[in-house]
């Protein structure tokens, strides 16, 4: 991809202060909570007349002096596209893009992050220069509505949930989340003492494929009533993947994000947005051509960011009630367990609190080795979010050609299966198109049976009821699969799963329904 000659506006956006107050929505455990460290020297019984050293000479912290570290220099090779060697076979790297990115112990670049600093006890919100980032990259990129925010580092957006639930769940508080969903999620919440409730998804089709807003609306508005059980405890939270829904693929639109948002104001309870797929929005569905992956070449970071990339939440929030947990997993690499959470600074503050119990700061080599490859190798934010649209050409090739195989197939062509979503990210969602006379009450049962004529034919899928926060509440929803087009590593290998895939259902299907 030709280097654009966008210049990002990375000044703090127009955001509005608001008298609301967040602080009945944090938790009484994370409120409660304090820290104290044993070489930390208070000064409220100083005497009258103490005045501090201006630079105490250090006898106290634990803290090993950067020259026993081992590593001296740390030399890391790119490749300029991901599957440089097949996807991208035709595309030959200049030598300055071949250039391996150095980096030093003590750089002579204040600036820049070292590794006689990443290696180092770090903050727990992140080091210095990559909370920098970190801020530029939100104000750049989601410009939230509301300037009381603050953020921290994380390791990666499991544990960042982990602590989100932390911060604002008390035992028997209710938390709404989409029918299926991450499911790990529940577990953090009933970890705290939450308790999950489900709210329905419409994806039967793919022109109304979204949140049932109407549902949601009714089932705040008449919340005792629905459930009595929890009368006079309204939701607290409401936790949601508004990007390539997993694992339904879905992606939220405008109009959904806003009246979420309206209802959240509403009804008083905070947004939790994950999202760990939302900058890999995808061009539409056509036959897989290598060749043709130059046209979309041509898209400008300002035209990704202006008409492909969704709102975030955080640029409707204008009362800080919005979470936003992201991670660099999809975009790098899962392995650096590394992430982020931006929230109201009251939360922040409270995670803060947290991480000084349990896991401290995140890993500095993977805080070193992400910033200096965005600073050194692609030039800043620019460059990152280029490095992106190449990512989002690889999931596009390898989905059309997953889609492609499978819409080739007998039991497509015959209505035994259609596609729901896979207009983002990494997962694409099949609808099981049962007949009538098959009642939605057997459907985990007849799936069940279908994933064992997957794993006859040699194909691995995840069937979608598995995801349910509540299965009795999503049977009739539960007849879809979710596929993931990234692991495998050719095309050939996609294209022969989607092969198998279709060959398993239509053998099921013309054995009547049993393996």
């Amino acid at each position: 991809m030709a280097p654009t000659s966008t210049t990002l506006n990375t000044s703090t956006s127009e955001a509005s202060v608001s008298p609301y107050s967040i602080d009945h929505l944090i938790s009484d455990r994370s409120k409660n909570r304090s820290f104290k460290h044993f070489a930390a020297n208070a000064d409220e019984n100083a005497p009258k007349n103490f005045k501090p050293h201006p630079k105490p000479l250090a006898l106290s912290f634990g803290r090993p002096n950067a020259q026993f570290f081992p590593v001296k220099k740390i030399s890391v090779e790119l490749d300029h596209y991901p599957f440089q060697d097949s996807i991208f076979e035709f595309e030959t790297e200049t030598a300055e893009q071949a250039e391996p990115v150095i980096i030093e112990k003590f750089p002579t670049d204040k600036n820049e992050l070292g590794a006689g600093e990443a290696f180092q006890y770090g903050d727990v919100a992140g080091l210095p220069n990559f909370q920098k980032f970190l801020r530029e990259f939100v104000e750049t990129i989601h410009k939230p509505g509301n300037d009381q925010w603050g953020i921290s580092a994380s390791n990666g957006s499991g544990e960042g949930l982990n602590k989100v639930a932390d911060a604002i769940i008390n035992p028997g508080d209710i938390v709404l989340f989409e029918e299926f969903t991450f499911s790990p999620f529940g577990n953090n919440v009933r970890n705290v003492g939450g308790i999950p409730v489900p709210v329905k998804l419409n994806f039967k089709s793919t022109e109304d494929a979204d949140i049932d807003i109407k549902y949601l609306s009714d089932l705040l508005d008449n919340w005792d009533e629905i459930y009595p059980e929890y009368s006079g405890r309204k939701p607290k939270a409401f936790y949601t993947i508004p990007t390539c829904q997993n694992p339904t693929g879905l992606t939220q639109s405008v109009e959904t994000r806003q009246a979420v948002y309206d209802l959240a104001s509403k009804h008083d309870f905070i947004i939790i947005e994950d999202d760990p797929y939302g900058y890999l929005t995808l061009p539409k569905f056509e036959k897989p051509n290598k060749s043709t992956l130059v046209k979309d070449h041509s898209l400008t970071v300002d035209e990704y960011l202006a008409h492909h990339l969704p709102k975030s939440y955080l640029q409707f929030d204008k009362e800080g009630r919005v979470i936003r947990v992201e991670t660099f997993s999809k975009v790098f690499a899962p392995g650096l367990r590394l992430g982020f959470i931006v929230a109201h600074k009251k939360i922040i503050e409270v995670i803060k609190k947290y991480s000084s119990i349990v896991t401290r700061s995140p890993s500095g080599a993977a805080q070193l080795i992400l910033l200096n490859i965005i600073q050194k190798k692609f030039g800043g934010i620019n460059g990152w979010l280029e490095w992106i649209l190449r990512m989002r050409l690889a999931y596009a090739h390898r989905r059309n050609v997953l889609i492609d195989s499978i819409s080739s197939s007998e039991a497509y062509s015959k209505g035994y299966i259609n596609v729901i979503s896979a207009d983002a990210g990494m997962f694409a969602s099949l609808l099981v198109n049962f007949p009538s006379s098959i009642p939605s009450t057997e459907y985990v049962e007849k799936l069940n049976l279908l994933n064992y004529k997957f794993l006859e034919k040699g194909v691995t899928v995840v069937l979608g009821y598995k995801m349910s926060i509540n299965q009795a509440f999503s049977e009739p929803n539960a007849n879809f699969l979710r596929l993931s087009y990234a692991p495998l590593d050719t095309d050939e290998q996609l294209a022969e799963a989607g092969k198998r895939l279709g060959e398993a259902v239509e053998e099921f299907f013309e054995n009547g329904f049993e393996f």
